[in-house]
């Protein structure tokens, strides 16, 4: 006569509580949503009224809405949603990397906001550094997610 001993049901134990929160967003993903909003009301903190140099006003802002709808896309599910926000973590990557260098090149002591060259070029470093993160991310978790 065989024992048999009591296993709880494994595919019991592993259905999703129905109490549990909805799946948090990564981080590349979180990231894209608060800069997307924040790169334009930084620049325009920054410049206030100066449009002396247009497109160095309008960048930001079309990065920030490439970065939302992109987020946008991934928190959907879209097909290319990964592909369009790696795309938009690089279009930010490449205009910050124009923007650092510009700044350094400038020989003025302080910036357009008027605060000093050096913390602008700090804070755009440190935005570029985060804007290179969530692109290496995006593309980690798309090509990890392709792989066969």
């Amino acid at each position: 006569m065989a024992v048999r001993v009591h296993k709880p049901d494994r595919a019991r134990a592993e259905e999703p509580s129905r109490t549990r929160s909805p799946t948090r967003a990564p981080f590349e993903v979180l990231a894209a949503r608060v800069l997307g909003v924040a790169l334009p009301l930084l620049e325009v903190a920054r410049r206030r009224t100066d449009f002396s140099d247009v497109p160095a006003y309008v960048d930001d802002f079309i990065a920030g809405a490439f970065l939302l709808w992109a987020a946008r896309n991934v928190s959907r599910g879209r097909r290319h949603g990964r592909a369009q926000l790696a795309a938009a973590w690089g279009v930010l990557c490449g205009g910050l990397y124009s923007s650092v260098f510009g700044q350094l090149a400038v020989t003025s002591a302080n910036d357009v906001s008027g605060l000093p060259n050096g913390v602008v070029v700090a804070i755009k470093l440190a935005l570029a550094a985060l804007a290179v993160a969530c692109l290496l991310l995006t593309v980690h978790r798309t090509t990890r997610d392709v792989a066969p």
